[in-house]
This record gives C-alpha cells, structure tokens and sequence, in this order.
C-alpha cells in the first residue's frame, strides 16, 4: 500500500494534478527549486522523503501513538512542502501545518496545497500564533543544520506548543558524513563540496568529539546557507545518540534512534513528550 502512495505522490509531480479523498493533491514547485534546495528533482528527491515518511508512520505505531482522526502534525522546516505532502495520506489537510524562515518557501506551500496552514518563523522561537497544540512534529534535514542554543530553545517551544503524548521525529547529520565530507578534500571539490570539505580545521578531532557524545556544530564560511539562513543559527549538526538522550530531558524523551546506512541519508532522533 505505502508503495502505491509512492507512485501517487510522484504521478502528481508528473501529471500535476491527482486527489486523495477528494481533495487536491499539492501541487510542485519549479524543478529548479526543488534541485536548489535538495541537489534533486521529482522521483529522486521524493525518494529519500518517502523513506522518511515511511520510518516516521512505522516509528509511531511502535510507541503506541498510532494517528488519530483529529490529530494534528507541524512540519518544521517545512521548505517546499516535500515531506508535508507525504503525510496528507495519514492526516486531512487542514490538520497539517507547517512553518520555516524562508518566506519563498511559505508563499509556495501557501499555492501548492491550496492552505493558510504555512507560516514565516523567526530562526528562534516564539514560533508563530497558530491556536493548535500538535499531536506531532516532524522535521526533516532541520536539526542537521541548528546551532546547539537553536536546537535546545526549539525542544523547550516544542514542548509548549504540543499536547500531551506528542511525538516528535527529527533528523540529524550521521557520523559517516565526517568521513564523506574529509574525502572530498580529495576530488578537487568546488561550491557547496568544497565548503564540506573545509569546515573543519581537524575532521579526527570533530568525530572523536561526536563519539565522546559531544553536539559537533560548523558554521564555517560557505555551510551556512545563506539567505534567512544566517550563521547566528545555521551550519553543518551532528547530534550523537548520548547528547540527545540527555540534552532535552526537561522537554521530551529520546525513544529512539533510528539510523540504518543502507536506507536513510539522516538519523532519525524520535522524542515522545513529557508530561506531568
């Protein structure tokens, strides 16, 4: 079944049209934009969002909070809506929210999914008014690039802005991308590789902090994005497993850390919420 959703999702990016319950199918935005934002277009980038996807729904049933008609699901970071459009299959479209810094990307997903659900955010919280206490939150290549004060003071929002037993998936940098982006300093890299290739002075010595369990940040020149991605929060994160069961403890706790190298790109850190 998931299969087949697959192939919906990228009929519609072929076709642009298609619905789902009898609601219309978000439409896509340019390919130069899709390529702009993940290197990818079409079936490719939707590829590593439907694995995401798929992880996310499976990661739920297992914890015991398997989606509920009335629930309601944020997309932080939601960029052009790649993995949002995923989740209309589990979610109506009116309980799927989603908010980034980049205006762009608000005013597409504003067109595409034909909803006001999608807001501007500041790179700190407060996260904008939206009246809605999220039963999930997903964030996809977000906490891959937040600074360590960025990632802790949005655990501490999420944690006001979720109802009770709220889950919370979201991705990191993986240990293996030290070692990928140290090789690049082989290839003669230019652009974006290049900046990987540089951002740290000593690759060793930022895994040997990644693996004493310590939050490893670069906001080196060329990783931090540019835009509304300012190097004030934005770079290059990689979260290990012992810092994220113990940095957010007052928020939420770390239930799992899923991350399979033959599948997924990004770890996924799975919180569930806690309550009193």
């Amino acid at each position: 079944m998931d299969d087949l959703w697959f192939k919906k999702i990228c009929d519609s990016y072929r076709d642009g049209h298609g619905t789902h319950n009898g609601t219309s199918m978000p439409k896509f935005p340019s390919d130069q934009i899709q390529i702009n934002t993940t290197g990818q277009c079409g079936e490719g980038t939707l590829k590593e969002a439907f694995v995401f996807y798929q992880d996310c729904i499976n990661q739920f049933s297992k914890l015991g909070r398997p989606i509920r008609a009335d629930d309601s699901l944020l997309d932080f970071g939601v960029g052009w809506g790649r993995i949002a459009r995923f989740f209309i299959k589990d979610f109506s479209l009116e309980k799927i929210y989603g908010i980034d810094v980049t205006d762009e990307f608000i005013k597409i997903c504003r067109e595409t999914f034909n909803s006001d659900n999608f807001y501007t955010t500041t790179p700190f919280p407060p996260s904008p008014e939206i009246g809605v206490k999220f039963n999930y939150i997903v964030g996809y290549s977000v906490f891959s690039h937040l600074s360590e004060k960025a990632c802790y003071e949005w655990m501490k929002e999420f944690h006001k802005i979720t109802a009770p037993g709220a889950v919370l998936a979201l991705t990191t940098r993986g240990r293996p991308f030290f070692d990928y982006c140290k090789g690049l300093q082989a290839t003669n890299p230019t652009g974006y590789s290049l900046s990987l290739s540089k951002m740290f002075d000593n690759f060793d010595e930022a895994k040997s902090r990644y693996d004493k369990g310590e939050f490893v940040f670069s906001n080196a020149d060329g990783v931090t994005g540019g835009g509304a991605m300012t190097p004030e929060f934005y770079g290059e994160t990689f979260i290990p497993k012992k810092y994220a069961a113990s940095a957010y403890t007052e928020f939420f706790e770390l239930v799992e850390f899923d991350y399979d190298e033959s599948r997924q790109s990004h770890p996924i850190m799975f919180f569930k919420r806690k309550d009193a």
